[in-house]
């Protein structure tokens, strides 16, 4: 599903990865483990061409994405679903509307949307705050709402940067649970994180990286 070919990708000058090589199939969850500043974002960042390799080739799908054509780029991003260490909710709207914006962005009509969007959050336990505004919400149940928003549009991955940021023990436990859940449904999971031990006998494999390169 996603293939790394000697990736080299670099955010500032020397700071980024090196001769990155790895594979992701469907249906894995797979875990991305390193301490602050080894590569985990960049890599997370190149699956989704925020930023582009120096060298190497990325795989999305079995294809190479022209990277080159916007729309192209566009149409592959929206397929992904991305979570952010910090929720990201746009703030001036509730948590329905938030979580409906990729629904809605994509023209999909209303009765599909208030459906998908409620049971989404009913099964998230955010049912009764659907009309609740993101600050008036706990870190938790914010991140719980950025997972549901990712999930929305049924991405063929969630790539989850630091998925149990900012989010108490108890609030964490749920999120786990959610995230397993849906992997065992078949949903393909890259989750990337400095602190792996939460997420052992969830993940079928664990990619360490460290100062920019895959070590194990």
């Amino acid at each position: 599903m996603i293939r790394f070919l000697n990736v080299s990708a670099e955010y500032a000058p020397g700071r980024g990865i090196q001769g990155v090589s790895f594979s992701i199939k469907r249906g894995e969850f797979v875990l991305l483990a390193g301490p602050t500043g080894a590569g985990k974002t960049t890599i997370l960042k190149s699956i989704f061409f925020e930023l582009l390799p120096a060298s190497g080739q990325i795989l999305i799908e079995g294809k190479f994405p022209r990277i080159n054509k916007k729309r192209e780029l566009s149409r592959l991003r929206n397929k992904m679903g991305i979570v952010f260490p910090e929720a990201r909710l746009l703030p001036d709207r509730n948590i329905f509307d938030n979580v409906a914006l990729p629904l809605r962005i994509a023209g999909e009509p209303r009765k599909r949307i208030n459906l998908e969007v409620n049971r989404l959050l009913f099964r998230f336990g955010l049912k009764d705050q659907a009309q609740a505004f993101p600050l008036e919400l706990s870190s938790g149940e914010q991140k719980k709402a950025a997972i549901v928003r990712a999930l929305i549009a049924r991405p063929f991955i969630l790539i989850a940067d630091e998925p149990l940021a900012n989010v108490d023990s108890e609030s964490s436990a749920e999120v786990l649970e959610h995230l397993a859940q849906i992997n065992a449904e078949g949903m393909t999971i890259l989750a990337a994180t400095h602190v792996p031990e939460p997420y052992m006998g969830m993940a079928n494999r664990i990619l360490k990286v460290r100062e920019g390169r895959l070590v194990e």
